[in-house]
């Protein structure tokens, strides 16, 4: 017997966008995302990667493979998909049976035992008997709970920087790898169309906590780990949007 629920999702960002970075669905994945009845849907928006190729600091490249072989996945089983297109696929059959409150956050949490009193950013008022935080690696709604991640946080030592760019050599399917020993700067593209994505990752002995939230601190610290002219990172970093960075997280 299935008790009656009324549930509700509070969603952060604006309605979904159709874009973001690409999710692997590969394995036990694969077999979620078709037991979900969602694999149809999910393959219609694979971006097909077909080639990785391996760069030095002049941007010549010095090797190429299909991403399988990378991966160690399946040509024509694994899946690519934009974070947008996962979502959205994941959103589409919960939309009616679901209620959705875009473009909100919580901002305050109240357990009396009995119920979970919220107040969302707009003034709203709700009650639950259950609140689920799922908003990611820096959770606000864990942070409201628990307190400041910091003594929760376990730091395995890398920082990852990703932004988006115009496609002005209209790359498709493909992605390419620089990296030497503490740093990597990757790049790739879905279709000609669309801006291709970047991704900067580099060691640091703390967890970059101050710049999480700052992005002023974000660019400087990612351009001081790469000082020099390598491949065109520093004329990546000059022209992209408002950075995306964390640290890796256990």
């Amino acid at each position: 017997m299935r008790a009656a629920l009324r549930r509700k999702a509070v969603a952060w960002l604006r309605p979904l966008a159709l874009s973001g970075y690409a999710i692997d669905i590969r394995g036990t994945a694969r077999e979620v995302v078709d037991r979900m009845g969602l694999l149809p849907r999910l393959r219609e928006a694979h971006i097909d990667t077909r080639r990785i190729s391996f760069l030095d600091a002049a941007g010549d490249t010095v090797g190429a493979v299909r991403p399988e072989q990378l991966t160690g996945g399946e040509s024509g089983q694994d899946l690519e998909v934009r974070r947008g297109d996962l979502a959205d696929a994941l959103y589409a059959p919960l939309r009616d049976r679901v209620e959705f409150l875009f473009g909100d956050s919580i901002a305050t949490l109240d357990d009396d035992g009995n119920a979970v009193h919220v107040v969302l950013d707009s003034g709203a008022h709700h009650t639950f008997d259950l609140v689920i935080g799922a908003d990611g690696l820096h959770s606000h709604t864990r942070r409201l709970v628990f307190g400041p991640e910091e003594p929760f946080h376990h730091y395995p030592g890398h920082v990852f920087a990703g932004f988006t760019l115009p496609n002005e050599l209209g790359l498709a399917h493909e992605a390419f790898i620089w990296s030497e020993p503490g740093r990597s700067a990757v790049v790739y593209a879905y279709e000609p169309s669309e801006p291709v994505h970047g991704f900067l990752t580099f060691v640091r002995d703390t967890p970059p906590f101050e710049a999480f939230r700052d992005p002023r601190t974000q660019r400087d610290l990612v351009a001081s780990q790469f000082p020099e002219q390598v491949w065109q990172v520093r004329g990546w970093w000059r022209r992209c949007g408002r950075p995306r960075t964390s640290s890796s997280t256990s």
